[in-house]
């Protein structure tokens, strides 16, 4: 089987700007607007390093994933995770930013196979990106959370079937597969399912499930990792995944995000870190 080719991405740039708006979009998540002193144009899957203007302590930034882009305006989602985090949230609208985007290896465009995405979490900005942009009748979306209120619905749109991990209150209209997002692929595409290709961006979990799905089925997949990038540039080796069959790594920024999923040990990913 052929690999759809990867679409050709544009140079990175370090650009100055400010926060143009930021607020909540589910119980966990957060959409952040940016306007930038130039139009930045990006690939679904790319990603960008944001540091407040002076921060200190942060020579590269924070690597967020893009989810949208209209001229000058960057839009961004993330979730509250340390103090780095909670100073973005709480520096309010005109504080100025840097930003050095786009980066980083996307997804490809699709080709005539239909496609299955699966995404978790903060994995969800690369594949709304890829649906937006590319996403025809035949693509199955698949998204997952904790709970109702942990999803951006507002951002899902009809199209988007989602799973849950805990059963709870859902907006009116909208129903929720009791289970993982992998568990509510399954029960969408049963073993005779045409051949699809799967993208995923998540937790390291749902990357692992949405690998031996694939693999069980004979089927392509294209996985986002998620990993602590401390340059961007694949400079400071923070950021290593283990390769199959050579023993050795890529870097997640420069090499990825995006991976072939059978180019992955999966035996030796995490290691260390406590997953």
């Amino acid at each position: 089987m052929n690999m759809p080719a990867v679409a050709t991405a544009p140079p990175a740039r370090r650009l100055h700007g400010a926060i143009a708006a930021e607020a909540p979009v589910s119980s966990s998540m957060r959409r952040l607007e940016l306007e930038l002193e130039e139009a930045v144009a990006f690939q679904p899957g790319q990603f960008c390093m944001l540091n407040l203007a002076g921060e200190a302590g942060l020579v590269f930034g924070r690597p967020f994933s893009l989810l949208a882009a209209a001229g000058r305006r960057l839009s961004l989602l993330y979730k509250v995770v340390g103090r780095g985090t909670a100073r973005l949230r709480d520096a309010g609208v005109g504080a100025p930013v840097t930003c050095l985007a786009p980066l980083g290896r996307p997804f490809p465009a699709p080709g005539s196979r239909p496609h299955l995405l699966l995404a978790g979490g903060v994995g969800l900005p690369p594949l709304l990106a890829w649906a937006e942009r590319w996403g025809r009748s035949c693509d199955l979306c698949c998204a997952g959370g904790r709970d109702g209120e942990d999803l951006p619905w507002g951002l899902l749109g009809p199209s988007w079937r989602v799973s849950v991990d805990r059963p709870g209150a859902l907006p009116a209209g909208r129903r929720a597969f009791d289970g993982n997002v992998v568990e509510l692929a399954r029960s969408l595409l049963p073993a005779s399912a045409p051949e699809h290709v799967v993208l995923a961006c998540g937790p390291l979990p749902l990357l692992r499930a949405a690998a031996a799905l694939a693999a069980e089925r004979g089927w392509d997949c294209l996985v986002s990792v998620e990993e602590r990038m401390g340059c961007g540039y694949g400079v400071c080796r923070g950021c290593v995944v283990p390769r199959a069959g050579d023993d050795g790594y890529a870097t997640a920024c420069k090499d990825g995000p995006v991976f072939e999923a059978r180019g992955l040990d999966w035996t030796r990913f995490g290691e260390g870190d406590g997953t």
